[in-house]
């Protein structure tokens, strides 16, 4: 085990790995900052118009004493790694100058759900929960979490925050439970409180809506109970969630085809036909910032790399993946049908390609993770069908918005809206599309990259060895050398190549240390003088690309053509 930062045992403070937690609060700083600049809701944020200026001079209040949290304990008088440290109060600090960010980020959670109740049914557009809810929350949690001051998990003080994270996923699939049906009550009353026919416009509402909800519902489910479970890899399928989430919302915000990928332009809404995954954009967020710096943490300080904890979490990531893809296919399909039933704008070629990748989308993603639960495929293989998935996600996140049917009227002027006359592709394609990308990196770093360099440092002087020369009465040639030299006066150190040694033999304890050369060794021969060996007991070194003469200390120098055997 190596050791991703410095630290020593401080009086109070235990171990502190400073790297880790300056890259933690670092980033806490930079999502709370970033956050400031994104849209927190349809009707409040940088940019947005009608944006109340009273009440973003309060979210910048509370963003600088966040961020005076997150920084505490790298100045003085909280510095950890000053003499007589105290651990618990630094941790009480981060917490209380945080919490008032927590606070503001529920206050607006609560106005989401108030305005939903209020005008739902009326056409009014509801909030939303915008990206810079998620930046800003991933933050706070980052901020506010006590300094990692233990090399083990058990000794720091976390247990309450991953209790914290599964009250977060569990909640999260309550709310997704709660939004799934209420919004089929909302869609499906007027059939209830009005006398007027069921037609097929009727039976085009209640398969979508159920379908669409279905979907959500599922999608949430899936996510969020990563975040329940107690294993490593469950919180470290959770990061990649949480990190894809942040990075979608970000980028579908900034990107001018953010419109086109997102109605809404990630700013999450509660209905079941935009946004799908809605529930779970916020949740996803503050809850990978809860678990991630722990568990990476872990992940990072074995060498090498505990492939179990890896191939675990790419396991769920690619139940989400397929699981999206084949939901998205079904939707396709269902939605063609009822466009072609109430003669609305469609295209049986473009469904039939759109539906397409995403059902090969879904088989690459089962096939990867069928092959990866038995094992069995080399790890090239593997990687290699991890970028064909990957290329795949991000093309159908493309073609969904170039060959969404359109309305020939430009699009809207607001924070939300478009032309799409049909539109299923959302910011949750672009979370998946981050999952994809991070199982690819996972499976490189851990298969043909790593191989790649430990075999190219341990082909490196079997490659430059020279062909086998007659016994010289020299001191050995270093593999590689172009002339003889002296021996050195100290064995080298070590380069990091792999090696094999031998039990050391007490009665040539003067013997040279090994060197980077190979050495196999025979079966001793019966009969017959034997060259002198580094183990007399051992038998004869086998020809290599030197031959190797070792002569005893005290027998002197040898002479030229003067060759010596051991008995």
């Amino acid at each position: 085990m190596t050791d991703h930062g410095t630290g020593d045992p401080q009086p109070g403070a235990g171990y502190v790995p400073i790297r880790a937690n300056l890259v933690r609060d670092v980033t806490a700083a930079v999502l709370l900052v970033v956050a400031l600049f994104l849209p927190w809701s349809v009707y409040f944020g940088f940019g947005i118009p009608g944006t109340n200026s009273t009440v973003y001079a309060v979210l910048v209040a509370l963003t600088v004493l966040a961020v005076l949290g997150a920084l505490a304990v790298h100045v003085p008088p909280l510095r950890l790694t000053a003499q007589g440290a105290d651990a618990r109060r630094a941790s009480r600090v981060r917490f209380w100058l945080s919490v008032a960010y927590f606070l503001g980020v529920v206050g607006f959670v609560v106005f989401h759900i108030e305005q939903i109740v209020l005008y739902s049914g009326t056409g009014a557009v509801p909030p939303g929960i915008g990206p810079g809810a998620w930046l800003g929350a991933a933050g706070a949690v980052l901020a506010a979490q006590p300094p990692i001051t233990a090399t083990t998990l058990e000794d720091n003080s976390f247990q309450r925050w991953y209790s914290a994270s599964r009250i977060i996923g569990i909640t999260s699939i309550a709310l997704a439970a709660v939004a799934v049906a209420y919004n089929l009550f909302l869609r499906l009353r007027y059939l209830f409180v009005t006398d007027i026919a069921f037609g097929a416009h009727d039976a085009a509402v209640v398969v979508t809506t159920l379908l669409y909800g279905a979907v959500a519902m599922t999608a949430v489910a899936i996510g969020s109970s990563w975040l329940v479970q107690k294993s490593a890899a469950g919180r470290l399928a959770a990061t990649a969630l949480g990190a894809s989430t942040v990075l979608a919302g970000l980028l579908v915000w900034v990107a001018g085809v953010g419109r086109d990928v997102d109605a809404f332009h990630g700013i999450a809404q509660n209905t079941s036909t935009a946004a799908v995954g809605y529930e779970g954009f916020l949740a996803w967020a503050a809850a990978a910032a809860i678990v991630a710096p722990t568990t990476l943490y872990a992940v990072f300080l074995i060498r090498p790399p505990n492939l179990g904890v890896y191939r675990g979490a790419a396991l769920k990531c690619l139940s989400l993946i397929a699981f999206w893809a084949f939901a998205a296919a079904g939707l396709r399909v269902v939605d063609f049908f009822v466009t072609s039933t109430l003669e609305l704008p469609h295209s049986i070629y473009d469904t039939i390609a759109l539906a397409g990748f995403n059902l090969t989308t879904g088989v690459i993603a089962v096939w990867l993770r069928r092959n990866l639960a038995k094992g069995g495929l080399s790890s090239t293989v593997i990687a290699a069908f991890s970028g064909v998935l990957a290329v795949f996600t991000i093309a159908q996140l493309v073609l969904g918005v170039a060959l969404a049917p359109r309305y020939d009227e430009p699009s809207p002027t607001g924070v939300y809206g478009n032309n799409l006359a049909q539109q299923i592709t959302s910011t949750f394609d672009v979370v998946i599309c981050g999952l994809s990308v991070a199982i690819l990196v996972a499976v490189l770093l851990t298969g043909p990259l790593a191989g790649w360099v430990v075999k190219r440092r341990a082909a490196r002087p079997v490659a430059k060895a020279p062909a086998a020369k007659a016994p010289v009465a020299e001191a050995p040639v270093p593999v590689g050398a172009g002339a003889p030299v002296a021996p050195p006066a100290a064995p080298a150190a070590p380069t990091g190549m792999l090696r094999i040694h031998r039990r050391p033999d007490p009665a040539r304890a003067d013997t040279a240390e090994p060197t980077a050369m190979l050495r196999i060794q025979r079966r001793p021969e019966t009969t017959g003088a034997q060259p002198l060996s580094p183990d007399p007991g051992d038998g004869p070194t086998p020809p290599t690309a030197q031959l190797r003469i070792q002569r005893r200390p005290e027998q002197g120098p040898i002479k030229p053509g003067e060759t010596r055997y051991h008995r």
